[in-house]
């Protein structure tokens, strides 16, 4: 049911991509949260996020892709254009391979970007790729492998998978992610986006950008951070005690005797 989902919500995100409007550049000045959408998804399909984080205080703006970049340069170009426009402490959700346009972002877009939160993108790539024009997105790639740990340049990075996600694995994410990846309730990578129980838990997630004290003064509210128990993906231990070799108990040393006077 839920592949089925997945795949119906790529076509409305492929559909939403060939919008006349979609290569037209956003008018991103005073927005302090940009989403960047994955690769092949028009701006129109990231509208239901755009509007719930609206509601939770945030300007937003969803960025412009370009649909069939001449090159990689070219495509991370148009974004970064588009950032430079935005306030300097920016939050940037990056979906899918949109996280991996973050990575080789110039240093000024790069800069402005306080945070970055993806959902769902394969920072080891992906053999959806393998032999397609974006093959230096496959997986375990000569690019992947030189650029992924480049998320860790933003002042704060947060990525968000689902628990079926073929970018992290438990293990990994609490490093690679700082300690704070998150699964959403609903797999697939456009599920993340779309389906009203994961946009709770990116809500949840992200709390609110500000508050208004009794003075009228406005003062920033810290991030949510959200702590995934992972211990009880581990493997169990065993409870029974192994009694230690001979060679691995310690000698105490021997007390010399006192001498009689």
């Amino acid at each position: 049911m839920f592949r089925f989902l997945d795949k119906w919500e790529s076509f409305l995100a492929r559909l939403a991509s060939y919008s006349p409007s979609q290569e037209a550049p956003t008018d991103c000045k005073g927005k302090n949260l940009l989403i960047l959408p994955t690769l092949h998804a028009g701006k129109g399909f990231y509208k239901k996020l755009a509007k719930s984080l609206e509601n939770q205080g945030f300007q937003v703006a969803i960025l412009s892709t370009l649909r069939n970049p001449d090159s990689l340069d070219e495509a991370v170009d148009h974004v970064a254009k588009q950032i430079v426009d935005a306030t300097d402490d920016l939050t940037l959700v990056a979906h899918g391979t949109g996280g991996l346009l973050s990575l080789i972002l110039p240093d000024q877009a790069r800069r402005m970007t306080r945070r970055l939160i993806t959902l769902g993108t394969p920072f080891h790539g992906s053999a959806t790729f393998h032999g397609s024009s974006h093959s230096y997105w496959d997986y375990e790639s000569d690019w992947v492998k030189h650029n992924f740990k480049n998320a860790l340049f933003f002042p704060m990075f947060q990525p968000l998978a689902t628990i079926e996600d073929f970018s992290f694995k438990p293990t990994q994410a609490t490093t690679f992610g700082q300690g704070r990846d998150l699964w959403f309730d609903i797999p697939g990578n456009y599920n993340l986006v779309k389906r009203t129980e994961n946009l709770r838990t990116i809500l949840e997630f992200l709390g609110t950008p500000k508050e208004e004290t009794k003075h009228g003064k406005v003062n920033p509210l810290p991030y949510k951070k959200v702590e995934v128990d992972f211990s009880k993906f581990q493997p169990k231990k065993s409870k029974e005690k192994t009694n230690p070799s001979p060679s691995a108990k310690k000698k105490s040393p021997a007390k010399k005797k006192k001498g009689k006077a």
